[in-house]
């Protein structure tokens, strides 16, 4: 009998000394603009979710999470709910809570150029500063949105990617937690929520990965309003880890784990698109064209944004070519009104506001915001014009250079003659209508207008190669990489500088500013196409696209002058400075 008993022991203590350790993180996303536009909802989640789990964790300090915010999120504790922040505070100084920071807004931010998504994160960063808090160095993006264009977009300011099993399981399959993304010359961390989990030296797992507010609400079923049954449910699940043995740790804690385990080698993911949580709806496909809500207006609703971001650069371009003439007093409040400018573009920029069921409040967000930033705008206009140059009033910046043009008398337009288009055009509309002009001797423009089908789904294609397409990833415009011939599906992109080249010889820019709309390339019918689900009060859509013969460097730098740095004409017309993007003439086009 003692001799059973003493094998029962060794075998006991052979097996804790063998067994693998076990590692358990949480990742809570706060959304406070997830009914954007409705204030109620924002109080209610602060109220009813965020406080109460903020009492959670100061009492179990063993529990560590991530819980991740917008900028806007902190700047809105701060002003309205100090208690909570400074609970906050004190769980991250502790060690307890990893703060995740990134955009300032929840931002559907693969859908415009990189410099969108820094300054927004340089806004975010400022108002952590002002507060005395301190973000880490791991991002992740509302509707846990992925691009490998991201690698180039946060050089220097993040280590760590996180996304869900999407979009990689999408596209490819299984893949390794901890994975190297790489762009071009740039290379980030990827951390794959659904990645292998029993690996050889340790197991890991999730104790938390969803929206914040569903701990312990079950958002619209229970109007954002706490309920107990949800909270235990998921406090249950932290303490069932605890019994099985989990050490609770942040994700910076389990990447350095990894990272320093000598049999994990943290391999090359390969290359998949943009994409988001739940692939299954289409990715970027479900904000840039697909209308379930009855009130949406994705094509328009992303370009409306589009057309300010190019103001706002303009703008700012305006300010630093005659700052220098400026007194300090109103060069300061200048410089505040273009902070708001850019901070209402963010605000405008939320992916709400075009999916996935938005109500007219979010829809109309957008367009709320875009005229606040407006306002801003003509505000700066007004106390510099009396800087600037005497009649005619009129110049030209270029967003990219800087350079400010004054102009005795307006642009002329690039002399365009109506031309045959010199590739296939398919189009799925009740009617449509289109207008080709040549604009050089290898470039076409081709405006189309289709009218809404019975079903609503409008779609515009055009002709590709079965390989050899480029374009440039979300958030990665000034590169171009080839897009996959071996993913398990056919690719959603969200061109964010309208860049396409269809591997025939001829590159397809978008123009952002018409209608922002992604594309999925159908690689068995070799068609790249637009779709947009109109809904019934929208009974039309209009798009503007440029086809390009040639170099597809060349055509990749004619997108990024067109939409990423576009070049601005301004001029006063009844005491108000106008705007209107102008096609970039010939010496636009050398500013590399």
């Amino acid at each position: 009998m003692k001799k059973f008993f003493w094998m029962v022991v060794f075998s006991l203590l052979a097996g804790s000394l063998t067994a693998k350790p076990k590692y358990a993180v949480a990742l809570f996303h706060y959304n406070f603009q997830y009914v954007a536009g409705d204030y109620r909802i924002e109080a209610r989640i602060v109220r009813e979710s965020l406080w109460p789990a903020l009492q959670f964790f100061e009492k179990h300090p063993r529990y560590r999470v991530d819980l991740e915010f917008q900028g806007y999120a902190i700047e809105t504790m701060a002003r309205e709910y100090p208690e909570v922040l400074k609970l906050l505070k004190k769980l991250v100084r502790r060690g307890q809570i990893e703060l995740v920071i990134a955009h300032y807004s929840d931002q559907f931010f693969i859908a415009y150029p990189a410099i969108d998504l820094r300054r927004s994160i340089t806004m975010s960063d400022s108002i952590l500063h002002l507060y005395g808090l301190q973000r880490s160095r791991v991002f992740f993006g509302q509707e846990i949105q992925y691009s490998p264009g991201l690698a180039t977009a946060l050089k220097g300011l993040y280590d760590v990617v996180v996304t869900s099993s999407d979009p990689y399981s999408w596209y490819r399959g299984s893949i390794p937690p901890l994975v190297r993304v790489v762009y071009g010359h740039d290379e980030i961390l990827g951390w794959m929520g659904g990645g292998e989990k029993k690996l050889k030296n340790l197991e890991w797992t999730w104790s938390f990965l969803d929206d914040g507010e569903v701990f312990n609400t079950l958002d619209y079923k229970s109007d954002f309003y706490r309920v107990p049954e949800q909270e235990k449910k998921n406090i249950g699940r932290f303490r069932e880890l605890e019994r099985e043995g989990y050490r609770f740790v942040t994700i910076s804690e389990l990447v350095k784990i990894l990272k320093d385990d000598p049999d994990y080698t943290i391999p090359v993911a390969g290359f998949i698109p943009e994409g988001t949580w739940n692939m299954s709806v289409c990715g970027p496909f479900m904000w840039m064209g697909r209308q379930r809500s009855g009130v949406e207006t994705d094509g328009l609703t992303r370009a409306l944004s589009y057309r300010l971001r190019g103001e706002v650069l303009a703008a700012e371009k305006m300010v630093e070519h005659v700052k220098d003439r400026v007194d300090r007093s109103l060069l300061e409040k200048v410089l505040a009104w273009l902070r708001e400018a850019w901070k209402h573009l963010f605000l405008s920029e939320v992916s709400d506001s075009s999916g996935w069921t938005p109500w007219p409040v979010e829809v109309q967000y957008t367009a709320n915001e875009v005229a606040q930033a407006r306002m801003y705008l003509q505000r700066i206009y007004e106390a510099l014009q009396e800087l600037l140059p005497e009649a005619p009033r009129r110049w030209r910046v270029d967003t990219r250079s800087g350079s400010v043009t004054t102009l005795q008398h307006p642009a002329v337009a690039p002399s365009f003659s109506e031309d045959y288009l010199p590739l296939p055009l398919y189009v799925r509309a009740a009617a449509y209508h289109t207008v080709v002009k040549k604009v050089g001797e290898h470039l076409w423009q081709l405006d189309i207008s289709c009218i809404r089908p019975a079903d609503g789904a409008v779609e515009i294609a055009f002709p590709t190669s079965g390989e050899g397409l480029y374009y440039s990833a979300g958030c990665g415009e000034e590169i171009m990489v080839e897009v996959p011939v071996d993913l398990k599906r056919d690719p959603a992109l969200a061109l964010s500088n309208g860049f396409l080249y269809l591997g025939n010889g001829y590159t397809l820019i978008k123009d952002c500013s018409v209608e922002h709309l992604a594309v999925t390339w159908k690689r068995k019918e070799r068609r790249a196409v637009f779709r947009e689900e109109l809904n019934e009060n929208n009974p039309g859509m209009k798009m503007r696209f440029y086809i390009y013969k040639g170099d597809k460097a060349e055509g990749h730098r004619l997108a990024n002058r067109l939409n990423t740095w576009p070049v601005i004409e301004m001029w006063v017309e009844e005491g108000r400075v106008r705007t209107e993007k102008v096609f970039p003439l010939p010496e636009d086009m050398t500013n590399k």
